[in-house]
């Protein structure tokens, strides 16, 4: 059986090739490891030719398409393309839109979709493609030794052209744990549930010198939700990863200690994105975030201080967003000042708790366009697609281009610019 796992195009990103599809290579890696002949159809910036980078993979058996939500009408073009191209291949599609929307991906016309995680699933569903009695929507146990699961198939895509600006040099992408553990209620964990699954310190360790030594880069984004959860695993990484000399950045919570951030600066690490959301106390609260201001405040400092930079990403539109929630926020920015940020609109996502729930989080969400169904992208094309109580859509809409503007001179950086004038610590 001849499969094929396809990228789709991200329109909507200022650059598609900054990330290469980790988690589709993580498939590839497993099925090639359980010996089925896989192809990877990378179409990042490929949306207004479809049908050609289709081309050299027409003759498959299977499709599998990943998709986000603002990906997923990039994936319905696909389905149309491949359904006139190739009429009796089985089309999948898997990833965090349609987990968190399966019966809706079927009524558009997938053959099937992969619930949740898609190693174990793919590998289930070629074993028994041919069986009548298949769901159309499959759910497979996830994986808990996570160090039996092969490495990404990197040398499946042209690795090199995918690249992310991190300090001085071109860095890609890894993930070392599965999961996160807290309960925000705007986020939706309908892929990997709740919980957290940890590779071992020996396989991270292992995975870097792969792709330093197979792929010559120096420079890493760690894309796992928060790398800091567990203190003793974190020091022990950190330790053991100061000798490649290697620069890096991840995600954490602002809980995170002196102690681990120091560990982190020996270890290479440069740059720190943490979801600060808001300013105000009353939002952090309704959210269930867990943390505090004066915690976010103590955060950015403490990164200050030890030379790492902090980027901050906060929306607005939140659930109970008012007037003095969004001054509240404005002021924090303005007396926190941290290195970067990034802000955007809020858009409740299916399958969280907001948008299973809107009535109890004060909070409208109206009707979102397929083809607009993103927030983050390019400058002038944001749209509001919530109001609170207090704030329509078009003075979110307002709110934001004025803060945008005033974030922007505040730390003098611009979300997927940059700036002229950041030092690299």
């Amino acid at each position: 059986m001849k499969v094929t796992l396809i990228s789709p195009p991200s329109p909507f990103l200022i650059d598609q090739k900054a990330f290469p599809p980790l988690g589709l290579l993580y498939v590839a890696g497993f099925l090639e490891h359980n010996g089925i002949e896989i192809n990877v159809a990378d179409l990042a910036d490929k949306e207004t030719e479809l049908e050609n980078a289709l081309e050299p993979y027409i003759d498959a058996n299977l499709y599998g398409i990943t998709s986000t939500s603002p990906q997923y009408p990039q994936a319905l073009k696909i389905l149309k393309v491949l359904r006139r191209r190739n009429p009796k291949a089985r089309i999948v599609i898997g990833g965090a839109y349609p987990s968190s929307l399966p019966d809706k991906c079927i009524k558009d016309g997938f053959d099937h979709v992969i619930a949740g995680e898609g190693e174990e699933a793919m590998l289930q569903l070629i074993t028994n493609i041919d069986r009548k009695e298949i769901s159309s929507v499959i759910n497979a146990s996830y994986i808990q030794d996570m160090d039996s699961i092969p490495l990404p198939a990197r040398h499946l895509i042209d690795i090199q052209s995918f690249a992310y600006d991190i300090g001085d040099g071109r860095g890609t992408t890894l993930i070392t744990s599965r999961g996160c553990p807290f309960t925000c209620s705007f986020c939706s964990k309908e892929v990997w549930q709740n919980g957290t699954r940890f590779h071992s310190t020996d396989y991270v360790i292992s995975e870097l010198e792969h792709v330093i030594n197979n792929y010559d880069f120096k420079h890493f984004l760690f894309l796992d939700d928060t790398i800091t959860i567990r203190r003793k695993r974190l020091l022990e990484l950190c330790s053991r990863m100061e000798r490649f000399n290697i620069k890096w950045r991840c995600y954490a919570r602002t809980t995170t200690t002196r102690e681990m951030l120091i560990a982190m600066k020996r270890a290479g690490c440069i740059e720190i994105g943490v979801g600060v959301e808001s300013g105000s106390q009353k939002i952090l609260d309704i959210v269930d975030k867990n943390e505090t201001v004066e915690q976010n405040t103590s955060f950015v400092e403490l990164c200050k201080e030890v030379g790492i930079l902090a980027n901050v990403f906060i929306m607005i539109g939140l659930p109970g967003e008012t007037y003095e929630t969004v001054e509240e926020t404005r002021r924090w920015m303005e007396s926190v000042r941290p290195h970067k940020f990034g802000f955007n609109i809020f858009m409740p996502y299916a399958g969280t708790p907001v948008y299973k729930n809107p009535d109890r989080y004060d909070i409208q969400i109206f009707d979102v366009p397929e083809e607009r169904s993103w927030v983050k992208g390019r400058q002038g094309e944001y749209e509001s697609f919530v109001a609170t109580s207090e704030l329509s859509r078009k003075e979110i809409e307002r709110l934001f281009g004025e803060l945008f503007t005033h974030y922007t001179e505040l730390t003098n950086w611009t979300p997927g610019v940059g700036t002229r004038a950041l030092a690299q610590t």
